[in-house]
């Protein structure tokens, strides 16, 4: 099976950025470039970045989704790129250490990601809110990394938009590839240090197809599907019409 792909960007000093523009829909429509962005986190941004960021997609919202912790202790860096910025928490449900698996946290991400669309339901719903609103787009939406938070929202808004597993799947693995340079940050941050992050097993650092497959297969268990959940947890038909109608090519 022949799976479209997100739109490539480059910004100097981010390491898995891509726009979801050209990812298709199961009845053939396409995702609008420029529109929603998907990254890891800012931090690493040059000033060439800022630049490039502001030139290329002049964002009009960026969705924070670190914990109030990591952004205080991580700070946040987005320089002249003049953008709104929103924080909106995601709690990562995986345990780094012994005593938070002996505590039950989960010890695999298919867990976390499944923990996640329970315990972060209310910040994914905002998310989701606020990128169906045309005001506030292009948005770009970031965590540390760009693949668990990030992955777990950017795959509920690709399955509302009817965009088929596969294709979310394989843009998911994109990941992979791009963890090098984030790893090193994260091993050289004092607040990962102290949390447990920077040495954490190293299956917390993957991005396997099978993970988000058995996540998504997960989500069609328990809810039939994204717009399913999304509906359960309060996201309105009126939004999810929203993002259809604004987001997707005829």
């Amino acid at each position: 099976m022949t799976t479209s792909k997100a739109e490539p960007l480059t910004i100097d000093g981010l390491a898995n950025v891509r726009d979801l523009g050209g990812l298709t829909t199961q009845d053939g429509r396409r995702v609008r470039s420029r529109q929603v962005i998907r990254s890891d986190s800012p931090l690493g941004m040059t000033e060439q970045g800022q630049t490039d960021l502001s030139a290329v997609v002049a964002p009009g919202l960026v969705i924070d989704l670190r914990t109030s912790l990591e952004v205080e202790h991580e700070g946040y860096l987005i320089g002249h790129v003049p953008s709104r910025v929103i924080t909106l928490p995601m709690n990562p449900q995986s345990g780094m250490t012994q005593e938070q698996f002996d505590a039950g946290a989960a010890d695999n991400l298919v867990d976390d990601y499944v923990r996640s669309i329970e315990a972060n339901a209310e910040s994914m719903i905002s998310a989701l809110r606020l990128i169906a609103d045309q005001a506030n787009r292009p948005v770009v939406i970031h965590c540390t990394a760009g693949k668990d938070r990030t992955g777990v929202l950017t795959a509920m808004l690709l399955g509302i938009l009817g965009v088929d597993i596969e294709t979310i799947v394989a843009d998911y693995h994109v990941t992979q590839s791009n963890m090098g340079p984030i790893l090193k940050r994260v091993r050289a941050s004092r607040l990962y240090q102290d949390q447990g992050l920077a040495s954490a097993p190293s299956w917390i650092f993957e991005a396997e197809p099978d993970t988000m497959r058995a996540f998504l297969t997960h989500v069609s268990a328990l809810y039939g599907t994204a717009e399913g959940w999304a509906l359960a947890k309060g996201l309105s038909m009126e939004d999810i019409t929203r993002l259809r109608e604004s987001l997707l090519d005829s």
